[in-house]
């Protein structure tokens, strides 16, 4: 993803040298932007935690208005044309929570790659999130646009988790656990999936890390100290401790979550109040995560969450998780269980 690079100054234990003093200005080359340096630095093995990432489903589109509002951010008063004129805050909860990915995180990383939620200007608008525009230059048009660039990064860093909760490495390569060298170069181990999310979207570690990293680049360790900055300033709230028991899932489901039944297929929606709703045999459009079924080529249909079924195509086991996805479960055929809880049906070759 295109990365900002800025002309970040370190406190002059960390500099060799004669160099610019502390209270100098820290601007962003890219947009031109001046930045406020961190005051935290961030383990750049531990960059986040995986809920900060997956977390803040309850988050509202009046909550991210406000929020923009009170930055003074020119995406407070913009509505994207080609989204039949939605407005920006409408565009990062909904397709934030389209994938399971945090408004919150999302925030953080507009502000990281175009400074957007603190300019007052649309200057960076085409390449919001930088998805589609890598560090070698350049940004495919194929995602130019406001809402293209909210969708787009929702969707990639859901991939990387889809890959990662398999139990599999990234496109790139990172996975906790595993040592791999970043862009700056830094040697970094992630600890968990969160951080392993962040190097594969940008693979520099950046100024704002303790051990290693470029101070002229924001890099991914700059996403945490966006990410915890905006959350303390404002009272997001930390959703509804409310629950819901699904038999399907066999699991407490939070509310807004939506499970299509094993017993009937029909479709269920956690409420307030702790119960579901009668259904219906169409998904609910306001779902903030769902247990879908799982289409089953080797079968040749669908089968229910936690299905787990031995693949004609790699002999290997899945399990049907969460957003229909399959996750690799090789002790089922021993255990009767995968990485989603006890299998609801096995199907071996």
């Amino acid at each position: 993803m295109k990365l900002r690079y800025t002309l970040f100054l370190l406190p002059a234990l960390y500099l060799v040298g004669c160099g610019p003093s502390e209270d100098d200005a820290v601007v962003d080359a890219l947009t031109g932007e001046v930045l406020e340096p961190a005051t935290t630095e961030y383990d750049m093995h531990r960059l986040l935690e995986d809920t900060d990432i997956t977390g803040g489903q309850w988050i509202t589109t009046a909550q991210v208005q406000q929020f923009l509002v009170q930055k003074g951010s020119y995406l407070a008063t913009y509505k994207d044309p080609a989204w039949s004129n939605k407005t920006a805050a409408a565009l990062i909860v909904e397709q934030s929570k389209a994938q399971t990915i945090s408004p919150l995180y999302m925030l953080a990383r507009i502000q990281t790659e175009s400074s957007l939620i603190t300019s007052g200007t649309s200057a960076n608008l085409a390449k919001a999130t930088g998805c589609g525009c890598p560090d070698s230059g350049g940004c495919s048009t194929s995602y130019a646009g406001f809402g293209k660039q909210i969708e787009c990064s929702a969707k990639k860093m859901r991939g990387y988790l889809v890959d990662l909760d398999a139990g599999r490495a990234t496109i790139s390569g990172w996975k906790p656990g595993v040592t791999k060298s970043t862009s700056d170069p830094c040697s970094v181990k992630p600890a968990n999936k969160a951080t392993a999310a962040l190097y594969t979207y940008t693979p520099w570690v950046g100024a704002y890390a303790i051990q290693c990293g470029r101070t002229d680049i924001g890099g991914s360790s700059l996403v945490a100290v966006k990410y915890n900055q905006f959350k303390g300033e404002y009272a997001w709230g930390t959703g509804s401790t409310v629950t819901c028991y699904s038999g399907t899932v066999d699991a407490n489901v939070a509310v807004g979550v939506c499970v299509q039944s094993s017993s009937d297929a029909i479709w269920r929606q956690c409420q307030a109040d702790g119960t579901f709703t009668a259904g219906t045999t169409t998904k609910p459009t306001t779902c903030t995560a769902s247990w879908p079924w799982c289409g089953s080529a080797t079968l040749g249909r669908s089968v229910p969450a936690r299905t787990c079924v031995q693949s004609s195509g790699d002999l290997q086991w899945h399990q049907c998780g969460s957003e229909g996805a399959w996750l690799s479960a090789p002790n089922a055929p021993s255990t009767g269980s995968g990485p989603v809880g006890t299998c609801y049906a096995t199907y071996a070759l």
